[in-house]
């Protein structure tokens, strides 16, 4: 494992004139990483779903701030949140792809039709975990393209429940799961040669959402708190230079897990599989594997 060292504010200033987008930006770990980030000087573009937040944040960021409402599930919204921040800054350096739910979650019911038949399961926490992390990389790379002259980062959230089985959340961690396929598959082949993916998984995080019953169980184990993650979301925008990296974030330490995953790839895979997977990913050009 290669643990990085924490987000010192040195690097944080390096944020000061740089404008982020945040979706899921009203509460939570959104919120915290705006809060910072804002600190630190940056333009903040806050997307989120709660009609009363505008007023709120404006008290809270007096400037350089806008709200946009927008459902992250859908493309016209995040297209909308994007040129509106365009539009207001004249910028997009930094996206954090952020928003997430742990609802919809409806597998395990056993709710029937009139005819007896299985009721269809939902699958919003797809659209809301999964699609919007296409979506926000359609529009970010479109805007990125337009600033040639800038490195700019594009940053996912996902979640230790998409590195390792978390049940009941089923849906959740197939949504989590694919936002980590979705980095890796970008990192070979980035859509725009200015910008940067990567993503941060993170382990049990205090936050208001998390339920009574669920700390108690938790009992004395570490967790994270919203700044620490916040501090580790904002990480590929203060170091630039990482790419295509999972960073799993618990009791606020970072630990980049796609350099391990490579190495051992023998192990896992055994080595004869693995000379012939990595030459099949060098015929097809596919040569960022390797790095």
């Amino acid at each position: 494992m290669t643990l990085l060292k924490r987000v010192a504010d040195e690097e944080l200033a390096t944020l000061s004139g740089k404008t982020i987008i945040i979706t899921g930006g009203a509460s939570g770990i959104g919120k915290a990483a705006a809060k910072i980030a804002y600190d630190a000087g940056a333009n903040i573009a806050i997307a989120d779903l709660r009609d009363d937040i505008g007023e709120e944040l404006a008290k809270e960021f007096p400037a350089r701030t806008i709200y946009v409402k927008a459902d992250v599930s859908s493309w016209p919204d995040v297209l909308n949140l994007f040129k509106k921040t365009w539009h207001h800054f004249g910028a997009i350096d930094v996206v954090l792809s952020n928003a997430g739910t742990h609802a919809f979650e409806s597998l395990q019911e056993e709710a029937l039709e009139e005819n007896g038949d299985p009721t269809a399961p939902s699958v919003k926490s797809l659209e809301v975990n999964l699609n919007s992390a296409v979506y926000c990389t359609k529009a970010a790379v479109h805007f990125f393209k337009k600033q040639p002259h800038k490195k700019c980062q594009l940053v996912f959230t996902s979640s230790a429940a998409g590195v390792s089985e978390t049940p009941p959340l089923y849906i959740y961690g197939a949504g989590k799961a694919g936002v980590i396929g979705l980095m890796r598959g970008l990192r070979l082949g980035l859509l725009a040669p200015n910008m940067t993916v990567n993503v941060i998984a993170p382990w049990m995080t205090s936050t208001p959402f998390i339920p009574d019953d669920i700390r108690e169980k938790w009992g004395d184990l570490p967790m994270n708190d919203a700044d620490g993650v916040a501090k580790a979301l904002l990480l590929p925008a203060v170091r630039p230079d990482l790419n295509g990296k999972t960073l799993w974030v618990a009791d606020n330490e970072t630990v980049e897990i796609e350099d391990t995953i490579r190495e051992s790839q023998p192990q896992w895979l055994g080595s004869r599989w693995s000379a012939l997977a990595d030459e099949g990913a060098l015929r097809l050009g596919f040569t960022a594997q390797k790095k």
